[in-house]
């Protein structure tokens, strides 16, 4: 079997896998010309001859930029490094001791099952983007896994007199009804938010171009108003089929991305695979694991469901929360938890509970009074005392959120790890190990001198967590046993 020792490029099949990714990053541009074209004053015929060239273009750029990318890229492991070689004029040359591979990830989609092969994105925390992404197939991935892992845990040696530990390897699958049943709990306004922010992008990217047709749809749409008159119940209506609309839309994205999740693990490793269509995967080392968060809304803890994120230390391109792995689905926590933090974890007494004040109250509501006080003013500005009732109901709102988050609010020391709680409606618990905890703060405010409360700041590797509106006191014994766990964990 190849052992990668001599550099070598990827396989036939990763360079259709490159070509295609090219044409879809120049897909965009396409469509933004192919439009510009559809509403020039030419005849079909042009339009048609242009629309070809256009596609025959981008498909010979894509063709040119894949072959650039696949004929200058050759890979090798030596002496416990993964070396990448690219550039066609500037030489790079980047390696990787392969104990400090961070972030291992792959892509099996609809492509990549086809020709026989998955991606292999390789992230560091040194990096400042994504250094290496591998296509390979099955035999060279699993080659390749071998060749990490014989670095993560050094063999043992013929001599030893203790016998290797016993590593047995136990593999749970997720259901995918309680993916759906928790896809359900969440929070869909959000996913409304998203869409309606998608939409708005679609129209701006061409509404210099149909600026003609959009008004045309607009006044149609006018007409079509007045001609329905449309009643307050009419308008109800709607509004419940536009949100079902999203919840189908959630739904099915949720599906797509999460279904037939299966996870394996050992006692040094986590291993999931999920996906209905593209099937993705993650890997997550035992030691590399910095933050458990679970989150449990009403209805999860009614259907015993609940929401987890295995959190990694971030590197310099760390991409957004959203797009991290998350688990939904039956109540998995315990099984996560005790595999991290020990089977008896929960058994743990409290050293120290401190909870936050009613000044993270005032800090929660304050952007909403804002918002709100400014938007009526507005309103009534233009004598649209009506629609004042808007701002009122989003104040309401915040104001019930901030007595939900200082009810959440708190931080909780055990024997060898910590519980950040926060969260609004939903209880969200952070679970940390003292060991991965780089920076401990205390924040004073102009307010502490006359109510002695005080913000107290964590860091890991992959988050940050501020816990508000402590008692100077608590928080100062806090601080204390932070850095005195952390000194003896460390």
């Amino acid at each position: 079997m190849n052992n990668f020792s001599r550099p070598r490029r990827m396989s036939a099949s990763a360079f259709l896998i490159i070509f295609i990714k090219n044409v879809r990053k120049l897909l965009s541009y396409v469509i933004i010309l192919t439009l510009i074209e559809l509403f020039k004053s030419r005849n079909v015929g042009d339009k048609l001859t242009n629309i070809l060239f256009i596609l025959g273009g981008e498909v010979l750029l894509a063709l040119v930029l894949s072959l650039l990318t696949y004929f200058t890229q050759k890979f090798s492991v030596k002496d416990g490094n993964l070396i990448f070689q690219r550039g066609l004029i500037a030489h790079d040359t980047v390696t990787i001791p392969l104990t400090k591979i961070h972030a291992l990830r792959t892509n099996s989609g609809v492509w990549y099952r086809i020709l026989g092969v998955r991606g292999i994105a390789i992230d560091t925390l040194a990096s400042r983007f994504e250094e290496i992404e591998l296509i390979l197939d099955e035999a060279d991935w699993q080659q390749l896994i071998k060749e990490i892992e014989s670095q993560e845990r050094p063999p043992v040696e013929a001599d030893a007199v203790e016998p290797p530990p016993f590593n047995p390897e136990s593999t749970v699958k997720f259901s995918n009804l309680n993916l759906l049943r928790d896809a359900l709990c969440q929070n869909h306004l959000k996913g409304a938010a998203i869409l309606l922010g998608f939409l708005w992008m679609i129209y701006s990217e061409v509404s210099d171009v149909i600026d003609d047709a959009a008004e045309r749809i607009a006044n149609q749409a006018a007409d079509f108003y007045e001609e329905a008159n449309l009643s307050a119940l009419d308008i109800a209506g709607l509004a419940v089929a536009g949100y079902l609309f999203v919840l189908l839309l959630w739904l099915g994205k949720a599906f797509l991305l999460y279904s037939n999740m299966t996870l394996s693990y050992n006692n040094r490793k986590l291993a999931f695979s999920y996906g209905l269509v593209s099937r993705r995967s993650s890997r997550f080392i035992f030691d590399k694991v910095c933050t458990i968060w679970v989150k449990r809304n009403f209805f999860e803890r009614r259907f015993n469901l609940s929401t987890i994120q295995l959190c990694q230390a971030l590197n310099a391109t760390a991409r957004e929360e959203d797009d991290n792995l998350k688990i939904y689905g039956a109540d998995h926590s315990r099984l996560l938890l005790s595999w991290w933090l020990g089977k008896g974890y929960a058994d743990a007494p409290d050293i120290i509970t401190a909870k936050s004040g009613r000044g993270l109250y005032l800090h929660s509501v304050f952007p909403g009074v804002i918002i709100s006080g400014a938007a009526t003013l507005i309103l009534c500005y233009y004598h649209q005392y009506l629609w004042t009732v808007l701002p009122g109901i989003y104040l309401i709102s915040y104001l019930c959120r901030g007595v939900a988050t200082v009810r959440h609010s708190r931080i909780t020391l055990k024997e060898s790890y910590l519980i950040v709680h926060n969260g609004r409606f939903a209880d969200i618990r952070n679970y940390i190990k003292y060991a991965d905890i780089q920076v401990v703060q205390i924040k004073r405010t102009p307010f502490t001198r006359w109510f002695h409360r005080v913000a107290l700041t964590l860091s890991t590797p992959g988050s940050t967590f501020t816990v508000r509106s402590l008692k100077l006191e608590e928080a100062t014994l806090i601080y204390e046993l932070l850095l005195t766990a952390r000194a003896a964990q460390g």
